[in-house]
């Protein structure tokens, strides 16, 4: 069925996506849910952090190893998630019925997100509207960058031209499902709290603060697959298949 790239279009597309990589989505949301897991096992999260930073908390062990534990984990928890997003977007774009580039993009993808990364966080820096704007008009970029031959740049300056006339139903989709994730996460972490499962605090192995993070963790993690689906809806509705980059320019 053929879909406009308006509000109820964007949504549907991503839920497609969604359930078109369902396995990969799962194994996805498993993956990074149980590694972090592991780290509240051992005492190196803790539920007032970032779930993908590390600290160690847990008594027992000096300061010097446990700083060397934290930075092992945290460039563990790091490495993973670019890696299972890079894999989790290849098979979404797959689940598009979308041929990927020659060649694997891996070190691109790294590279685009970090520059992107500093273009949107640059835009938040002035007065937050910005921002706003470069992540909708960029928001198709990851798809331009695997399904063509062309480069960083490339993609963010394709994106920004298809995106073209559609920010505002990009917008106003991606607002609603930012409001259905908050939501979703309030209510989970909500029970985890208090249930008691994790009090903020773990120390050295802790099933129950370990079984905490692991929850709060596949939240975040399936918040994060939502939202690379919600990229690739939004290319394939303003990227016809048969669309290269060159024809974006001219």
């Amino acid at each position: 069925m053929d879909r406009e790239a308006d509000v109820s279009g964007i949504l549907s597309q991503t839920v497609d996506v969604i359930g078109g990589a369902g396995r990969a989505v799962l194994i996805y949301v498993l993956v990074l849910g149980i590694f972090s897991g592991i780290g509240g096992l051992f005492g190196l999260v803790s539920m007032e952090d970032n779930l993908f930073s590390a600290r160690w908390i847990g008594g027992g062990i000096d300061t010097q190893t446990a700083g060397l534990f934290q930075g092992l984990f945290a460039l563990g928890n790091m490495v993973l998630f670019v890696i299972a997003s890079y894999f989790l977007l290849v098979q979404m774009l797959h689940a598009l019925g979308r041929s990927m580039s020659a060649g694997a993009r891996f070190w691109s993808f790294v590279g685009m997100s970090i520059l992107a990364g500093i273009g949107v966080g640059i835009g938040f820096m002035l007065l937050f509207i910005p921002g706003i704007i470069v992540m909708v008009r960029w928001s198709a970029a990851n798809g331009y960058l695997l399904s063509g031959e062309h480069s960083i740049t490339d993609s963010l300056g394709a994106s920004w031209e298809a995106t073209k006339g559609h920010g505002w139903s990009i917008f106003g989709a991606g607002l609603l499902l930012w409001i259905g994730l908050t939501v979703l996460n309030s209510v989970i972490l909500g029970v985890v709290m208090g249930t008691g499962i994790a009090t903020g605090r773990g120390g050295l192995f802790s099933p129950m603060f370990a079984l905490g993070v692991t929850l709060s963790s596949f939240v975040e993690s399936f918040g994060n697959a939502v939202n690379f689906a919600f990229s690739m809806a939004v290319f394939h509705l303003v990227a016809p298949a048969d669309t290269s980059v060159a024809d974006v320019f001219e």
